[in-house]
């Protein structure tokens, strides 16, 4: 059950979004909470502990199989091959929609009366460790179960062979490969559990079973994640286990905690035990995913694009072989998040043009150190003096000014963007008029003015961000 867990985690955190990947995280809950619920069931002393744990999970048995079913049709339609989206358009989906109304069905008839299993009626047997168990004889409905599994489990292996034989390239058919060994790992221990069940013999193979299904996620999660990043030409072989030894470790910690506690285990405490490691599980799996949440909460943009880079490239390293593509992608996106807060900081500054107190503050002044010094030169400062703020702010002013004249176009190109840039820096920043006065006098829409007004100012911040390296680059032969 826990390396349901892990395995879900895995492929959220390492996969690419895509709807195959977020079935698959699917599927792989839908067991989790599945064996879940068998495992605590199985250990349950009495009735009462027994029933909750076995019903009320016991949908994960239902709905996983099909979502399965449609990971194998997902990862189909993302192959650009007319043949095989003929085939998963006209015969795939169709049976997809009749396996989504068959589990919608089954999972309301496990709640309804004794239709999917006769909870009225359970009968008492011997687990394979050995302690009693209780089992809930099949209902009236139970072999349409048994058709669900049979048919979802088998048509998805016949996915994966015609995607395995139709795969455009031999990376996608090597995954499709090892797909195909997961259909027949799910065939047999999902088909097998249903069928032994559905012959009063269930607890006999239940373990194998569950080692069975336990294999066919682990394949199907190393290939799910391996195949949404295919395109990046990533390697995830070191970075799986990596992954899942971590994880594992943790896990150890806690039971040794549990361990040295040295409490009689009661059913009570074991419920604790196994939800606080799931808790663990997921927690320590999804902290990457939990790290961004809080990011957007308590920082700015920039440190939010500088946080999520870092990140990106800690787990790039871990996932490739190229180490000098992965410094390369770091710079440059180093370099555009440093541009994108250059870019703010402009923008800020041009919304106090006309606030010269507000000005003095802003953060531009000290990302220009040479810009200002040429400006304040310009303005009859001699060097070295240490200027007032208001002297500041009005270098700062006369510099954007400068710059914002500057990207006026010649009288010829009056109607082109350009100018329309121009003239949105000019009133709303230097005029101070409002924006609805600019877009009622100009016939601008506010999706075009702002997108207008996004690209003069990232044009502007170009302008200011070369200037001052062209002034801060010493001039050969100069000392």
């Amino acid at each position: 059950m826990l390396l349901y867990w892990l395995l879900a985690t895995y492929v959220l955190t390492r996969s690419p979004r895509s709807h195959s990947s977020l079935t698959a995280v699917a599927a792989q809950v839908a067991a989790a909470c599945y064996l879940l619920g068998q495992g605590m069931a199985l250990n349950a002393a009495t009735a009462d502990q027994w029933l909750p744990w076995a019903r009320n999970l016991q949908w994960g048995a239902i709905v996983a199989p099909t979502l399965w079913y449609w990971l194998t049709l997902l990862l189909l339609q993302e192959q650009d091959d007319p043949a095989v989206r003929r085939y998963a358009t006209r015969l795939g989906v169709p049976l997809g929609i009749l396996f989504v109304a068959g589990s919608l069905t089954l999972t309301l008839a496990l709640y309804a009366d004794d239709l999917l299993y006769q909870w009225s009626q359970v009968t008492l047997g011997s687990s394979p460790a050995g302690h009693v168990a209780r089992h809930a004889p099949p209902g009236p409905l139970y072999p349409a179960l048994v058709a669900l599994l049979l048919g979802t489990t088998f048509l998805a292996g016949l996915n994966v062979v015609v995607g395995w034989r139709r795969a455009p390239d031999r990376e996608r058919r090597t995954r499709f490969g090892w797909l195909v060994l997961t259909a027949v790992l799910f065939a047999i221990g999902a088909g097998g559990l249903g069928l032994a069940n559905l012959m009063g013999d269930e607890l006999a193979v239940l373990w194998l079973g569950h080692a069975v299904l336990a294999g066919g996620m682990l394949v199907m999660a190393w290939n799910v994640a391996a195949y949404n990043v295919l395109l990046k030409g990533q390697v995830i072989r070191r970075d799986f286990w990596y992954f899942l030894t971590g994880i594992a470790l943790i896990l150890v910690l806690y039971g040794l905690l549990f361990a040295l506690v040295r409490q009689s285990l009661s059913f009570e405490l074991l419920q604790v035990v196994v939800l606080v490691l799931v808790l663990a599980v997921v927690s320590h799996g999804m902290l990457d995913l939990g790290k961004q949440l809080l990011d957007r909460l308590f920082f700015g943009e920039d440190v939010q694009l500088l946080r999520a880079n870092l990140a990106s490239v800690m787990q790039d390293a871990a996932m490739t072989e190229d180490l000098t593509a992965v410094i390369s992608e770091a710079e440059t996106g180093l370099a555009e998040v440093s541009m994108e807060s250059f870019v703010r900081a402009c923008e800020q500054a041009l919304r106090r043009l006309n606030n010269p107190a507000a000005l003095a503050r802003c953060g531009l002044i000290e990302r220009l150190p040479s810009v200002m010094t040429e400006a304040r030169s310009q303005n009859g400062m001699p060097p070295g003096t240490v200027p007032t703020p208001l002297e500041e702010a009005r270098a700062l002013r006369g510099t954007l000014t400068q710059v914002i004249e500057q990207l006026k176009p010649p009288e010829a190109d009056a109607s082109s963007p350009a100018a329309l840039q121009y003239t949105i820096l000019r009133e709303e920043y230097l005029l101070g008029h409002l924006n609805k006065q600019i877009m009622t006098r100009h016939a601008s829409s506010e999706g075009t003015f702002h997108r207008n007004r996004r690209q003069a100012i990232w044009a502007l911040a170009q302008e200011l961000y070369q200037r001052e390296q062209r002034l801060s680059t010493p001039k050969i032969g100069s000392f």
